[in-house]
């Protein structure tokens, strides 16, 4: 058994509710299969509990190109330390999505991927806290700090 089927879940897997094809509208770059598909990795990343080590190259792509707002951080490893190092990290990354404006014709967007993702964490809004997330904790307040986090309690 590896690391990671040990490691403590957000959510039991299939708790979000699964985009379909038919949720999706097709762009010029990318097909409804693909948006689903892309959205339901990053569902199913939120439901293990938003480790960096399982952030892939994929999922990163999927969240700077074309998920709320979401910039670079110069590179996928500078992503995953702004967002899932700690449980407000990943708390501010639920928070971010929830209230983040979906904007757009979702023929030229993923607004209708990022829609699906928000009504799927509405019916989870404990995900918003800190509390719900395993993972280790920085050892004082400042946001600024990129020191090395302690294990959680």
């Amino acid at each position: 058994m590896t690391t990671a089927a040990l490691r403590p879940t957000a959510l039991p897997p299939g708790t979000l509710t699964r985009l379909k094809p038919g949720d999706c509208t097709a762009t010029q770059w990318a097909t409804a299969q693909q948006k689903a598909d892309d959205g339901n990795r990053v569902l199913a990343f939120i439901e293990k509990g938003l480790y960096a080590d399982a952030f892939t190259r994929r999922l990163y792509h999927t969240c700077y190109q074309h998920l709320f707002g979401h910039i670079a951080h110069t590179n996928r490893d500078g992503f995953a330390d702004t967002w899932f190092t700690t449980p407000d990290d990943k708390a501010a990354f639920i928070r971010h999505a929830f209230n983040a404006r979906c904007g757009g014709d979702p023929a030229f967007t993923w607004s209708d991927v990022e829609q699906h993702l928000q009504d799927a964490l509405a019916a989870h809004p404990h995900l918003q806290q800190p509390s719900a997330w395993p993972g280790a904790r920085r050892p004082h307040a400042c946001p600024s700090c990129h020191c090395t986090p302690q294990p959680g309690n």
